[in-house]
């Protein structure tokens, strides 16, 4: 385990060099598409903008964020694969800019496998303590110990082709924690695979984390798996961290209309423009207690704290869709689309075209200000 600390991380990719013969027009193309990104400077495209935060040992982190918003690009800055152009980044203290990956103690699994199709399962775990010269006895031991953590006992013998797209990833994650790492580094490793085998291989990760103690940094676009995972989510764009804090945290007190759009199944439902008179939101034809602001705000409610009502706020029934234990709501009330989740015994003979009444409770709704960032009540 190492506590690591991430200090004014600064990463600025330089821009394409359009010089030579070969390659010229691909080259000019991707510069001028480096260019036209948000954020550049005269030295190339800013990836990393200035990133602090403190990532606890034997903490299980995701960096959550779309794609280019920088979540790969500080995976590599950790595992040393890459240099930041300006911050610093401690291991336990000490600064680790200059130490190769060799020397960080540092794992990495990435969305390919990488598996050595020539080797059996057994020997594809065992090659990082072989080629660290581990007596026989002893990488035995840990590589059966490892896949009975992974449930792997019964493929040890198998070649990597015999497997499907799932054990090869558990074979990936064991051969990387074989040896016990400090950190551990996940990127994307399940966005390969189907639904069913994501879930199956989010409660080995788990369950490794809580058997090792690990430090375990995960990088992900997905907010279920980050929410299902992460003891503490960082949630990043455009090379910023938006926010940090644990998943109920991020759910319940998003800091801006980005982190409250971006987390949750179905995301919140967001209400511009809303007038404010007297300290109160004039939402939806109905008037809520809201913080004393000048100007119109955003007002934000989660689907699920949508409640059905016998009297309320009339919405029309737009569609609907059945989810097993729940359904999802698609509404439209006083011109304004909405989503509501609500228990399928309490939706399942709704049709489209028919009038529902809602029950929303003040303490759940959000407020936005102009900026977009939270108005605390």
């Amino acid at each position: 385990m190492v506590d690591i600390e991430l200090v004014d991380l600064l990463k600025i990719f330089p821009f394409a060099e359009t010089g030579g013969i070969l390659g010229r027009k691909k080259r000019r193309e991707l510069l001028e598409r480096q260019k036209a990104m948000p954020y550049t400077t005269n030295e190339g495209v800013v990836v990393l903008q200035h990133v602090s935060a403190r990532i606890r040992a034997g903490e299980f982190i995701v960096l959550l964020g779309p794609s280019g918003c920088g979540k790969t690009t500080l995976l590599r800055l950790i595992a040393g694969l890459d240099s930041p152009t300006l911050g610093e980044i401690r291991f336990d203290g000490q600064v680790v800019n200059a130490l190769p990956p060799e020397e960080r103690d540092v794992a990495m699994v990435f969305q390919n496998y990488s598996l050595y199709p020539h080797l059996t399962v057994f020997d594809n775990i065992a090659f990082p303590l072989r080629t660290a010269h581990v007596p026989r006895e002893e990488l035995e031991d840990a590589v059966y110990g490892m896949a009975e953590l992974l449930e792997m006992e019964e493929y040890l013998t198998r070649l990597p082709s015999e497997l499907s797209g799932g054990q090869l990833q558990r074979v990936a994650i064991a051969r990387a924690l074989v040896r016990r790492p400090r950190v551990f580094l996940m990127d994307e490793p399940f966005s390969n695979l189907d639904a069913p085998l994501r879930a199956e291989l989010r409660r080995h990760i788990k369950h490794i984390h809580q058997s090792l103690g690990t430090t375990f940094i995960y990088v992900t676009h997905d907010h279920s798996e980050a929410l299902s995972l992460g003891q503490r989510i960082l949630v990043m764009r455009d090379g910023m961290v938006e926010q940090a804090g644990t998943p109920l945290e991020i759910y319940r007190e998003p800091v801006n209309v980005y982190v409250a759009s971006s987390v949750g199944t179905p995301p919140m439902n967001l209400f511009e423009e809303v007038s404010m008179e007297g300290g109160r939101a004039l939402l939806l034809g109905q008037k809520f207690r809201a913080p004393a602001v000048p100007g119109p705000v955003t007002a934000g409610i989660r689907p699920v704290n949508i409640l059905p009502a016998a009297e309320g706020i009339p919405a029309e029934v737009v569609c609907t869709e059945h989810l097993g234990s729940e359904v999802v709501l698609h509404l439209c009330s006083a011109g304004q689309n909405l989503t509501a989740v609500w228990e399928a015994d309490r939706a399942t003979n709704l049709f489209p075209g028919q009038t529902v009444y809602l029950r929303i409770p003040e303490e759940n709704l959000h407020y936005f200000d102009a900026d977009g960032q939270r108005i605390t009540k």
